[in-house]
């Protein structure tokens, strides 16, 4: 149902109330009902739920889609989901690759500048982090053909390239440079609220860049192939063979995981980027003029992903079994981002509810969940339902390969960015609509999202193999491969919310 359909329909129910509804000192609607024909009626549903590991979760740069810039560096430890550590690995390429430099030009220094996009996560208090990079042994291959590299359910999807959450690359463990930098929890929120919402407020020459030095070895090859200028310069794929890039890691004593984007804004902050600055002699005149290189790494052809491990043996995660198997656990329900742990939500007791009560309308249906959480481990601000068959798969959009991405899809189930399956708005073949989230509201700890549309749709299919009844949260903001937010609930707090109307003669 398209949103004006749903509006057509809530306001043909509004009339029938105003006509139809029978006298109730109880009645819902609050207002004296002029007839007994109909009846409306509260229930709140049980939802069945487990805990399971997902072991699919991207974390690469896709230019595609700009809001998966991120890279994530640090660390940080609760005591519920353990200790959580981010690597950043990134390839780099030279902005303009065909330069003139004077042969007696010389180095003066090399930078790797990175451009925080103010996510930071943690302990919640004003530290310090560290961060040491070092260089990459091996390449990081780009699939170049999906139909061979890649698994069928994923070969469709727009500039997919297959690094996840546990992808990695053997680096050199001889540190090229190292650097701390101190991180203000508020005041990266309150950047973090204006770069959103109100860019103008922010003045780029404020924002502070964290910045490593590079080893003189290491900027003198860099610098030295520069002015060389052969092919293995000025040809991206000959370059990344010879500089396969880099690893940002933190400090075993961090307690935060901060978050920086290599393209924040072409026009106003600092990119990320690295930087070789060099002095030559001015044609003009005795003198000399000093000038830089620039290295992107975000760019076309080149690639970067998170790398982020979770150290849960100290906590009852650790009895989690391999991905994709769902269990019980203490009866407490989880979710984390990142290296994530999700919850899988079960709408079996809905049908079971809904199927015994003929000719029912309803008016709303409202699934809520009141977390635990305590300051400063915030919980995403939305969480999103993601489809999951019977395998305890996800199901993607894109993979016309593979039958089961063909299934019939409800008016209200849609596919995200990465074209995965989810409940929310399908306009037509093309176009997606909005997605119905579970938004989070610090005031009184909970989640909540409107799914009446989704419900009214699966009772109305009578196929047994067409209501899909299996969801599983993940973050919809910040998403689930770019942050390390987490959450804690208890079962019994995930509730179905129904309000519906049926004729009194069928009232049970």
């Amino acid at each position: 149902m398209n949103s004006w359909g749903r509006f057509a329909g809530l306001t043909f129910l509004a009339f029938l109330f105003l006509i139809a509804c029978k006298e109730d000192e109880n009645s819902l609607l609050g207002f004296k009902p002029k007839s007994d024909k109909f009846k409306v009626i509260y229930q709140e549903v049980p939802v069945a739920s487990s805990v399971m590991l997902i072991d699919s979760v991207l974390t690469y740069n896709n230019l595609s889609q700009a809001a998966n810039g991120r890279l994530l560096v640090g660390r940080y430890y609760d005591n519920t989901f353990g200790e959580i550590t981010a690597e950043a690995y990134t390839q780099f390429g030279p902005i303009n690759p065909k330069v003139n430099i004077s042969s007696s030009a010389t180095l003066v220094s090399g930078y790797l500048v990175l451009s925080p996009d103010f996510y930071q996560y943690g302990d919640g208090v004003t530290s310090t982090n560290s961060f040491t990079v070092y260089e990459l042994l091996d390449s990081i291959p780009p699939v170049t053909s999906p139909s061979s590299e890649l698994p069928m359910r994923i070969q469709g999807v727009p500039g997919y390239q297959p690094f996840y959450f546990n992808s990695s690359i053997p680096y050199d463990p001889s540190p090229i440079g190292t650097t701390l930098f101190t991180i203000d929890p508020s005041g990266f929120d309150q950047k973090f609220d204006d770069l959103k919402s109100n860019p103008g407020k922010l003045d780029h020459k404020t924002i502070d860049t964290l910045k490593i030095q590079l080893h003189s070895a290491f900027a003198e090859r860099l610098f030295a192939m520069a002015r060389n200028q052969t092919a293995d310069y000025t040809t991206l794929s000959r370059f990344r063979r010879i500089f396969k890039g880099l690893v940002i890691r933190p400090g075993s004593t961090d307690t935060k995981v901060l978050g920086f984007n290599p393209e924040i804004d072409s026009t106003s902050f600092s990119k990320s980027r690295i930087i070789l600055t060099y002095d030559e002699p001015d044609a003009t005149s005795s003198g000399i003029v000093r000038k830089t290189l620039e290295y992107s790494i975000f760019n076309t052809g080149l690639i970067g992903f998170s790398h982020i491990t979770a150290d849960r043996s100290a906590t009852p995660l650790a009895l989690l079994p391999t991905a994709g198997t769902a269990v019980e656990l203490d009866g407490t329900r989880y979710y984390q981002s990142g290296n994530p742990v999700t919850t899988k939500l079960n709408f079996d007791k809905f049908l079971e509810f809904a199927d015994t009560i003929p000719n029912l309308v309803f008016n709303s249906v409202q699934l809520s969940i009141d977390v635990d959480d305590t300051a400063p481990f915030t919980p995403p601000s939305a969480l999103r339902l993601r489809y999951l068959n019977t395998s305890n798969k996800f199901v993607n959009f894109y993979s016309s390969v593979d039958t089961e991405a063909t299934f019939p899809l409800y008016p209200s189930m849609t596919y995200d960015e990465d074209g995965w399956y989810v409940i929310g708005q399908k306009i037509n073949a093309q176009i997606t609509g909005s997605f119905f989230d579970l938004i989070y509201k610090a005031e009184n700890k909970r989640y909540t999202a409107d799914l009446t549309d989704f419900f009214q749709t699966m009772h109305n299919v009578k196929d047994t193999e067409f209501r899909y009844t299996n969801y599983a949260l993940v973050a919809a903001s910040p998403q689930i491969g770019k942050s390390v937010n987490r959450t804690v609930f208890n079962k019994d707090n995930v509730k179905l919310k129904i309000v519906y109307t049926v004729p009194v003669s069928v009232t049970k």
